[in-house]
C-alpha cells in the first residue's frame, strides 16, 4: 500500500493499525451507532465533509503546484528567472528535510555559460572550482575569499570555459533574497547571476567573475588608492546604486569588500541582506549591514531610505583613501569593540577624511555623509558632482594602448598645425630633422607606457610635462 505525505513514523503507525484492526468489530461498532440506517440526523455533518471536500480541492490545486516544485529539485536544467525563484524558494521552505540527505544535484540555469548534460552538473566532470588565487601578491594556496554566509571559488565550465565566480551558502543559511535582487534587476554594474545549483547540503551560486578581486583586497595589499582610481570605481558603483534606488531597492552593506572590479568596471555583490521598500520608508525589525559604515539613522532603527547607501559609500570612499574604515585610527578597535555608539553621537566621521583629499572631493564626501539623510545627495545627484568629473590635465596620461596612440597622434597633429610655414615641411631643414627624431623617441617612449597600462589595466601615475 502506498501513503502519500506521510513521514516515517507515521507510516509505521498506520502499518501497525492494520496489522491488529479486525473489521468485523469496526463492522458492529457502525452498526451500534446506526440501528436503523438513517443519516438524516447528521445533515450538518454532512455539510462539513463537504466543505472538507473543498478544502481537498485546495489541496490537490497545492500538490499539483509541490509537485512542479519537485520538479525543480529533481535536475539540473535551464530555467526561467521565475522558475530560480521558485527553486529559491522550494530550498529555502525545505532546508530541514535536505540536510542530511544526499541527493542528485538540482537547479535552475539562466545563461548559457553553464552547459548541464542530462539533468547532471557535476563538480570535476562538468566545471572546476579552485580556491581564488590573486595575481598581485602570493597569499598562499589556501586562500578562500570569504562573504557573509559562505566562501567564494573561482568556477570554470570545462566545454565553454567560461570563468565564473561560485559563493558556497550552506543550505540552512540561504534565503531567497541572496539572490532575488541579481535575478529580478539586471545592470552592468550588479553582478550577473548565471545560475543556482544544489549538491548536497549547500547552495552554489554562479555569477559573473571579478578576477580583479574586490576593493577590500586590493587595499590590504597594495595600500590607500589614489584619487583618480577612487574616482572611477566611485562613478561604477554610484551608476548601480542610482539604478537600485530607482527601484525601491536598498543594498544595505556597501563596503570595500562588496565592490568587486571586472576588466572594464567595478560591480557590486553580495545582496543578502537587501530590501525592496514598499513605502518610502523602510522600517527594519533588526540592523541590516556593516555597522563601521553604517549611517545614524540605520543605527536607530527607526526607519530609513536608500539615503543610508549613499552614508555607506561615503565611509568607503574614506577607507578608499586612507586604507582604514572612518573611526578606527580615533577609535581603535581593541579598545572600541562596538562603534554603534560612537556613530549615533558624532557622525558623520569628516575628521577621518585623508589630508591629501582634493577640495572637490571633500564637498562630496561632505554631500555623502550628511547626517540628515533628508538634506543628502542621491546617487543621481552624487554622479553630476564635480569631483567626479575633474579637468583633463588632473587624468591620468592613459589608460590602454589604443588611448595613448590616439592622445599623442593629436598631440603631434596640433604641433604640425602650429609650425611657421617655412619649416612646415620637415624634409627641408636639419633642424626639424632632430626634432622629428626626438619625436619619435618620445612616441615609442609614450606606446610602451600605454601598452603596459593597459595591460595591467593600472595607470601609474598623473601626466608631466617629461612626456608632453
Amino acid at each position: 500500500m502506498e501513503y502519500m505525505s506521510t513521514d516515517s513514523d507515521n507510516k509505521e503507525e498506520i502499518d501497525l493499525l492494520l496489522k491488529h484492526l479486525n473489521v468485523s468489530d469496526v463492522i458492529d461498532i457502525m452498526e451500534n451507532f446506526y440501528p436503523n440506517g438513517k443519516l438524516a440526523v447528521y445533515e450538518d455533518s454532512l455539510i462539513t465533509v463537504c466543505q472538507e471536500t473543498n478544502q481537498n480541492e485546495g489541496c490537490t490545486e497545492s500538490l499539483l503546484f509541490h509537485g512542479r516544485e519537485v520538479s525543480l529539485l529533481s535536475c539540473v536544467r535551464y530555467g526561467t528567472e521565475e522558475d530560480l525563484l521558485a527553486f529559491a524558494n522550494q530550498v529555502s521552505n525545505t532546508a530541514k528535510q535536505i540536510t542530511g540527505q544526499r541527493r542528485q544535484e538540482s537547479g535552475i540555469l539562466l545563461n548559457m555559460p553553464i552547459t548541464p548534460k542530462n539533468g547532471r552538473y557535476q563538480i570535476d566532470s562538468d566545471v572546476l572550482l579552485f580556491p581564488w588565487k590573486l595575481t598581485y601578491r602570493n597569499i598562499g594556496s589556501d586562500f578562500i575569499p570569504r562573504g557573509a554566509f559562505g566562501k567564494v571559488y573561482l568556477a570554470q565550465d570545462r566545454e565553454t570555459k567560461k570563468r565564473m565566480a561560485c559563493k558556497l551558502v550552506p543550505v540552512e543559511q540561504f534565503k531567497p533574497s541572496d539572490v532575488e535582487i541579481q535575478v529580478r534587476f539586471r545592470h552592468e554594474n550588479i553582478a550577473e547571476l548565471y545560475g543556482a545549483i544544489l549538491w548536497d547540503e549547500t547552495i552554489h551560486l554562479f555569477m559573473e567573475a571579478g578576477e580583479g578581486g574586490s576593493v577590500m583586497e586590493k587595499l590590504e595589499s597594495c595600500g590607500p588608492m589614489r584619487e583618480f582610481e577612487i574616482i572611477w570605481v566611485t562613478k561604477h558603483i554610484l551608476k548601480g546604486l542610482d539604478f537600485l534606488h530607482s527601484k525601491g531597492v536598498i543594498h544595505h552593506d556597501i563596503k570595500p569588500s562588496n565592490i568587486v572590479f571586472m576588466s572594464t568596471k567595478a560591480v557590486l555583490v553580495d545582496f543578502g541582506l537587501s530590501v525592496q521598500m514598499t513605502d518610502d520608508t523602510y522600517y527594519p525589525k533588526d540592523l541590516r549591514g556593516t555597522e563601521i559604515y553604517m549611517s545614524p539613522e540605520v543605527i536607530l532603527c527607526r526607519g530609513h531610505t536608500t539615503k543610508a547607501d549613499i552614508y555607506s559609500m561615503g565611509a568607503t570612499i574614506i577607507h578608499m583613501q586612507t586604507g582604514s574604515p572612518p573611526w578606527v585610527n580615533r577609535y581603535p578597535r581593541t579598545s572600541y569593540p562596538s562603534y554603534l555608539y560612537i556613530i549615533h553621537k558624532q557622525a558623520p566621521p569628516l575628521e577621518d577624511i585623508a589630508e591629501d583629499c582634493s577640495t572637490s572631493m571633500r564637498e562630496l564626501l561632505e554631500a555623502a555623509l550628511e547626517r540628515n539623510p533628508n538634506h543628502r545627495l542621491a546617487a543621481a545627484d552624487l554622479l553630476k558632482h564635480d569631483a567626479l568629473h575633474p579637468p583633463p590635465e588632473e587624468q591620468p596620461r592613459c589608460q590602454s594602448l589604443d588611448s595613448a596612440l590616439f592622445e599623442r597622434k593629436r598631440l603631434l597633429t596640433r604641433k604640425e598645425l602650429e609650425l611657421p610655414e617655412n619649416i612646415a615641411d620637415s624634409s627641408s631643414c636639419t633642424g626639424s630633422l632632430e626634432e622629428s627624431e626626438l619625436l619619435k623617441r618620445q612616441r615609442s617612449l609614450y606606446i610602451d607606457l600605454g601598452a603596459l597600462a593597459g595591460y595591467f589595466n593600472i595607470v601609474r601615475g598623473p601626466p608631466t610635462l617629461e612626456y608632453d
